[in-house]
């Protein structure tokens, strides 16, 4: 069904009183076959933001989306905001009786669901009802990700991955900001220089949807210039081929334990023969995507009862240390303490101090060695992913999904729910190689430029060294002031709804023509 058009089509059959018990039995099965794991006729809070995009979101939810909710039993509670911020205030104070949080607007309204959701007293409880969202703003990352670059604005699809979307725990990031000690939550990126041109900049031109960020790279392409900032980086991961590696190991992985109910193409699946699906015994097989609570299907009358069949968000989480499974809040940020184990990238570099001094930045994690190379004389290991103090930065851009626009697969090897960021630090180069660049960036083949600098990331710390200069930089879009950011992953603490289960699998992952090195 993806790439194609999606309709609404009602059937009403008569049944005569002698086969009512026979109709019963395959109107159970079918629906057994065509939900599987997941809940039926769930409760929907629909938040719709009527100016956002190209203000068509009110007529697109009450024509399109709200008949499908209903031909599927969905019980609606549908409001719209009103200003700023509405979004954030509904979400912190409502009470948490629904099945799902959909948005209606673009990335800026579920940043704002997001943390209204994580600022509340039991904010780890409120982030297991799952978030998805329907693609009318100018900025829709999230549907990207979910359902494909084709797909993108697909409403009848965002529409059925309401009704039978599984869930996708994911990673949240609190950014604290200093010296204000403001906390926001981040789902996917923070930017420093260019990318943050790309997008605040180009605030007047959102009516041209994503090709408003092509526009301002070109922008930013001409003028060239250089951040002004210092990172500090525990890096995880440095090597980009080991990467590419085990997230194209992943995708093979998965794909061997998917099932049809809920999944891709759940229309075809539920029109196939019910023996693909249900046992003779008239029970579903075994699906990964199952809670490890057992097979009895969820209770209709229970919309928070996460012990769901398809409720995934304690799967696994025991194994991250800092996964909390607790209905309390998310616990407080403190500033970030660096120590000589973690990676320090400054542009410009630093001028030495004295004569004496002229030896490059003593950096336990500088080192001129390839990406992925190891430093002997160090411990622990180096993991410098080749970066040479002296490299000016055109922008720093970390993120936790593939798609930041449908022209811009930035950081192809994201993983949900991995407990790291990934981070893009791309240094400064002649404007050719840079245009050069944007013919594949869709495709995500600027993560093999052997200027775009890629780390895995456990925590970031980021400081302003123009403050007049660069007086901002964005969380997930959104512009605040920069002076220095702490950065610190909360694993699978939150979800989206996905037909899969997963992003959507892109191009690069499909690759198998880049050979990788022997180890």
């Amino acid at each position: 069904m993806r790439g194609t058009e999606l309709k609404l089509i009602k059937l009403h059959v008569l049944v005569e009183s002698t086969n009512v018990p026979e109709a019963e039995e395959w109107v159970k099965n079918v629906m057994k076959a065509a939900y599987g794991p997941i809940k039926p006729f769930k409760r929907v809070l629909i938040l719709v933001n009527p100016v956002g995009g190209k203000g068509k979101a009110r007529s697109i939810v009450h024509d399109t989306v709200v008949p499908i909710l209903s031909a599927a039993g969905c019980v609606t509670d549908l409001r719209e905001t009103t200003h700023r911020s509405h979004a954030e205030e509904i979400a912190h104070s409502m009470a948490l009786e629904y099945d799902v949080i959909a948005t209606a607007s673009g990335d800026g309204l579920v940043y704002e669901v997001l943390n209204g959701l994580a600022s509340r007293s039991d904010a780890r409880h409120a982030l297991k009802t799952p978030i998805a969202p329907i693609p009318t703003g100018s900025a829709n990352a999230v549907c990207i990700n979910l359902f494909g670059v084709k797909d993108t604005f697909n409403i009848p699809l965002a529409s059925l991955n309401i009704i039978k979307g599984h869930h996708l725990p994911i990673d949240l990031c609190s950014v604290l900001l200093l010296p204000s000690n403001t906390r926001r939550f981040s789902f996917l990126a923070q930017a420093i220089g260019l990318m943050v041109d790309l997008d605040i900049g180009t605030e007047n031109l959102r009516w041209m949807g994503d090709t408003r960020f092509l526009v301002g790279f070109l922008k930013g392409m001409v003028t060239n210039r250089s951040a002004k900032c210092r990172l500090m980086l525990q890096v995880e991961e440095d090597d980009k081929y080991e990467m590419v590696k085990k997230a194209r190991e992943r995708v093979q992985e998965r794909r061997g334990k998917l099932v049809g109910g809920g999944g891709v193409d759940p229309l075809v699946e539920g029109a196939q023969s019910l023996d693909q699906h249900v046992n003779g015994n008239g029970s579903l097989p075994p699906s990964p995507l199952r809670s490890l609570n057992g097979d009895k299907p969820s209770k209709l009358s229970s919309p928070l009862a996460r012990a769901s069949e398809d409720e995934t968000t304690a799967d696994s989480a025991s194994e991250i240390s800092n996964y909390v499974p607790e209905n309390g809040p998310i616990a407080e940020s403190r500033p970030l303490q660096p120590d000589s184990t973690w990676l320090t990238i400054e542009s410009p570099a630093p001028k030495p101090t004295s004569r004496l001094d002229m030896s490059p930045l003593p950096n336990p994690k500088s080192s001129q060695n390839s990406q992925g190379g190891k430093n002997p004389k160090s411990q622990p290991e180096a993991k410098t992913g080749g970066w040479v103090n002296g490299h000016g930065i055109l922008y720093f851009y970390a993120g936790m999904m593939p798609w930041v626009a449908r022209d811009l697969n930035q950081w192809p090897v994201s993983t949900p729910g991995d407990g790291l960021i990934d981070v893009v630090v791309q240094r400064n180069v002649p404007r050719t190689q840079m245009a050069s660049a944007i013919a594949g960036a869709e495709k995500g083949e600027a993560f093999w430029l052997p200027t775009q600098y890629y780390y895995k990331c456990k925590a970031i710390v980021g400081e302003n060294l123009d403050k007049v200069g660069q007086p901002i930089f964005t969380i997930d879009g959104e512009a605040y002031p920069f002076d220095s950011f702490h950065v610190e992953v909360h694993p699978r603490v939150a979800n989206l709804l996905s037909l899969t289960g997963d992003f959507y699998t892109s191009e690069f992952l499909e690759k198998t023509d880049i050979p990788l090195p022997k180890k």
